[in-house]
């Protein structure tokens, strides 16, 4: 199993985000959204959304149905929730790495500021 990409997809225009992760296994693009334990798969990664996609309105769907919301959290495995972690930092340092130079002048001069 090889990592690819750790990203979030969100339910109702951000009010709930959700963890996914991507992998590639035996050349095919395995998507895992680790809050709900469901995965997907497809032959490129645009495939793999889709079909996470899809997996998980009928997902939500059946427990809204079903009134079985208490049941619907069911995090995934310590392993893949690890692989995630490891991928969003690298993705974060990537993000800050390219950024760096553009406000290290600022940084020096204004100091650092909450939102």
């Amino acid at each position: 199993m090889k990592p690819i990409k750790a990203e979030k997809c969100y339910i109702s225009d951000k009010l709930l985000p959700l963890h996914i992760l991507l992998t590639e296994e035996d050349g095919v693009i395995v998507i895992r959204c680790l809050d709900f334990s469901i995965s997907s798969h497809g032959d490129t990664i645009k495939e793999a959304r889709e079909s996470i996609k899809s997996t998980l309105m009928d997902y939500l769907k059946h427990a809204i149905e079903n009134n079985s919301l208490d049941n619907l959290f069911d995090p995934d495995l310590k392993e893949y929730r690890d692989m995630y972690q490891r991928l969003e930092i690298e993705t974060e340092k990537d993000i800050f790495q390219a950024h760096f130079d553009k406000i290290k002048g600022e940084i020096l001069t204004k100091g650092l500021t909450y939102a």
